[in-house]
């Protein structure tokens, strides 16, 4: 790994509010769902000596880097290389039934972009794979040259929310039968020649939307937060918060659908006169009604902190 990426630490976002919001000064058991380079998990941990933090990751490479920041608390931290939806399988296999927080800060490491081999970032050229886990087979590649032009332009318009998704997916289709799409530096210049150049932003690249959604279909990552919403607040002892940190809409409204379905007593549909699932016990109280963003000064440390949104929910 290059040295400079080595030397580099994510500064986490949001640390305050997740530290009071999670009631991690009370002491408890909590779950670093995301834990990347472990600087929520570090904050945690010295929040209260009492606290246990399971961290879990589904790079391989970046649960490394959050081992060794957190070396100085290794009797108090375990840190497993997983996906988060395998959540309930890997507390069973620690032993633990409940837990006493829970915290998913989605999204990617700025280590990510910062290493080109990795496939993720607009501004080095590397190969296209954008795989958090490397032991997935499909990659931005695979999409990019084998999906049909009907699904690429379905990945970009519903997961990038980009508006130029059909003529992106045409260029696309016409550059692939003339050679191989290999590298992030090609996709991104086809991507900004499909889009007018009238229409280009000048605070963002061209083909940003494009780049997220193909990393959102890569690693499945709405799939995953729906699956995680279904069955992580179960895990919680009553009393116990689930934390969700997002950084776009389509992430930030699935969690805030996903809390407000776990509120209800009842699932029937809003076009039914009356209930006919004969309700169900209320599992979360939502904590913030509204989703809590940095504050001025945090964004002044670390401007990437602009897009953040912290929602949080009790389990009743």
């Amino acid at each position: 790994m290059d040295g400079a990426v080595r030397g580099y630490l994510h500064t986490p976002v949001l640390t305050e509010e997740v530290i009071a919001h999670l009631k991690c000064r009370e002491g408890g058991i909590f779950v670093d769902a995301t834990v990347g380079e472990g600087g929520h998990t570090l904050e945690i941990l010295r929040a209260s000596r009492r606290n246990k933090v399971i961290g879990i990751d589904w790079d391989q490479e970046i649960l490394e880097r959050a081992r060794e920041r957190v070396a100085g608390y290794a009797d108090r931290v375990t840190l497993m290389h997983d996906d988060f939806v395998h959540l309930p399988q890997v507390l069973r296999a620690l032993g633990v039934e409940k837990v006493d927080g829970l915290l998913f800060d989605l999204g990617v490491s700025t280590v990510h972009f910062q290493e080109e081999r990795r496939g993720f970032s607009l501004h080095h050229d590397g190969p296209l794979d954008m795989r958090m886990d490397t032991r997935r087979r499909l990659t931005a590649y695979d999409i990019v040259n084998h999906s049909s032009l009907e699904e690429i332009e379905r990945i970009v318009r519903s997961n990038g929310e980009e508006r130029w998704a059909k003529r992106i997916a045409k260029v696309v289709g016409n550059e692939r039968q003339r050679k191989e799409i290999k590298t992030t530096g090609d996709l991104a210049e086809i991507v900004s020649r499909s889009i007018p150049s009238k229409y280009h932003s000048r605070r963002i690249h061209p083909a940003t939307k494009t780049f997220l959604a193909l990393r959102i279909a890569v690693n499945e990552e709405l799939k995953n937060i729906e699956g995680a919403l279904t069955v992580a607040p179960l895990l919680l002892k009553r009393g116990g918060r689930i934390g969700f940190i997002s950084f776009h809409s389509l992430e930030d409204r699935i969690v805030k659908e996903g809390f407000k379905r776990m509120e209800r007593t009842c699932v029937c549909p809003p076009t039914l006169p009356q209930c006919v699932c004969g309700g169900r016990e209320k599992v979360l109280q939502i904590i913030t009604k509204r989703p809590l963003t940095p504050r001025p000064e945090e964004l002044r440390n670390n401007p990437r902190a602009r897009s953040a949104k912290l929602r949080v929910a009790e389990r009743v």
